[in-house]
């Protein structure tokens, strides 16, 4: 991968109707601009109504689709920024529902939006007008025939790549964890249209991950990313990385994945006799736990990383990274004027140096200000948590270099918490506003906290930091080398699987060798 560079991208936003005025979309380009690399659009040209009283779904009428096509159209054209932030036109293509939902991106500016029924119908006409486009299917592994990928449909150079998670979870099998449960409407997930499904076809596709959000917000943390080895950061360095499936998918944190299969990286499609040889390496946003080689959908190797590593003590510098997470407090059905907070915090190595932050942001409203060598500010804006389980936690991973026994310096909301990178490295720690919440239920309810009956009630109301445990290089970085000594006669496709300690997940494309 030493030609290659690292790029991060959301292909999947879907922007409704309600996103399409200038105000709205100038929001979404300033929060891509903060998150994401390159952002091929997602125009949802769907809208719900009811006939009858009866909830359904059908194309904006034509008059409004066409106007907000073009405005799409216009702003990926004029923000289409080389090297900063690549910009492709495209939107969701549903068709009957019987298909199986595509994501459809454009390498030109200001192509047609095709509306058609059917999946071969939409192949034929990207081929019929000699359109630059890849449609990529999404959430496969629902039921096939409703929303699900059909994998008998299928165009390799059209569809060079399926997307294996999204917010709705993992469209890997039909018994993964994370599985297809966001969505209680569309869902459950099962078998037929699974990745697993696409691949023992012998179908070959990349694999990408990426939000399938409708909240206007690129790039948000947990629903999923697509990271792309491109030569550079423009459109036609995208979309070949694309093409030749050197692409992968994350869940949260920004992984880095290498994989090679006798020296061919991940999308390769390759002849060996005999013994296969495969490496994997991880550069982790936290701790390694697990890499597990895949021959043919079945582990066949799994390097445990967890257990196998300790913090390092003496005197060297040690390179970490050290998670910083703000939020919680009380849900909107238990104190309804609780309120969002402002949180005003700033990070100190005074010994040290912080080398990058990774910006783990839920929601807008989140900054962080220009690492000054060994300090940076950073500013959270957080909702009131609601009753739906919706995380409100926004958090930012800063990697550093300093040495076991030099101070880490935290300043939350006023409160500062000092400990070395020694204890950063032994475990966590949270910063609890019990003092807050004790005024606030004595000035709202008129209640005396020390008369509660209990503190825990005042610790659920209160928000909280967590000063995550700080992983050293060891711990985020792990290697897998392994031979494959009898493969199966024929084409044998081979991927990795990533998992870390804190439930964050890769997935490589595959490669695949002819013995």
């Amino acid at each position: 991968m030493d030609n290659y560079k690292l790029f991060w991208g959301d292909s999947h936003l879907n922007l409704h109707s309600r996103h399409m005025n200038a105000q709205t979309l100038q929001l979404t380009l300033a929060q891509a601009r903060e998150m994401i690399d390159f952002f091929p659009m997602a125009y949802y040209p769907v809208e719900r109504h009811r006939v009858k009283g009866f909830g359904v779904e059908d194309y904006l009428p034509d008059d409004v689709l066409q106007e907000q096509w073009r405005m799409i159209c216009r702003f990926a054209a004029t923000n289409n920024r080389p090297g900063e932030l690549v910009i492709f036109p495209g939107y969701e293509w549903q068709g009957s529902g019987v298909s199986g939902d595509h994501n459809v991106s454009f390498l030109e500016d200001h192509p047609p939006l095709i509306r058609c029924e059917t999946l071969t119908q939409l192949y034929d006409e990207i081929r019929r007008r000699g359109l630059s486009a890849y449609a990529i299917p999404h959430h496969t592994a629902y039921k096939v025939g409703i929303r699900a990928k059909d994998w008998s449909v299928h165009d390799p150079l059209i569809s060079p790549c399926a997307e294996i998670f999204s917010h709705h979870g993992s469209s890997e099998s039909d018994e993964q964890c994370p599985g297809l449960f966001a969505n209680r409407n569309m869902g459950p997930g099962t078998a037929g249209g699974t990745i697993e499904d696409g691949l023992a076809r012998g179908l070959k596709f990349g694999i990408i991950a990426s939000g399938d959000t409708h909240s206007g917000t690129p790039g948000v943390y947990g629903h999923g990313l697509m990271a792309c080895w491109a030569e550079q950061l423009t459109r036609t360095g995208i979309w070949s990385a694309i093409a030749a499936r050197r692409v992968y998918g994350v869940t949260s944190d920004r992984i880095e994945l290498q994989f090679g299969v006798e020296g061919a990286e991940m999308g390769r499609a390759i002849d060996k006799k005999g013994p296969v040889h495969i490496t994997a390496s991880v550069c982790g946003g936290d701790a390694v736990d697990r890499i597990e080689l895949l021959r043919n959908n079945r582990v066949i190797a799994t390097h445990c990383h967890n257990g196998t590593w300790v913090a390092p003590g003496g005197d060297e510098p040690v390179r970490l990274k050290l998670r910083v997470e703000c939020g919680w407090g009380a849900r909107t059905n238990e104190i309804p004027d609780f309120g969002p907070r402002d949180w005003h915090c700033r990070i100190e190595v005074p010994n040290g140096q912080i080398l990058a932050v990774e910006k783990c942001w839920r929601h807008t409203g989140q900054q962080v200000g220009a690492i000054d060598g060994s300090s940076c500010d950073f500013h959270f804006h957080t909702p009131q948590q609601e009753p739906t389980g919706d995380l409100n936690m926004q958090g930012n991973i800063f990697e550093i270099l300093t040495r076991p026994a030099d101070a880490i310096r935290l300043i939350i909301e006023g409160k500062t918490i000092e400990m070395t990178a020694g204890e950063a490295m032994a475990g966590s720690r949270i910063v609890d506003f019990i003092d807050e919440a004790s005024r606030y239920v004595q000035e709202h309810f008129a209640l005396d906290p020390q008369q509660l009956p209990r503190v825990d009630r005042l610790y659920y109301t209160g928000h909280k930091a967590k000063i995550h445990r700080a992983i050293p290089e060891v711990g985020y970085t792990g290697h897998l080398d392994w031979t494959d000594h009898e493969p199966p006669v024929g084409v044998n496709h081979y991927r990795v699987r990533i998992s870390q300690r804190n439930g964050a997940m890769a997935w490589s494309s595959p490669i695949w060798v002819t013995n």
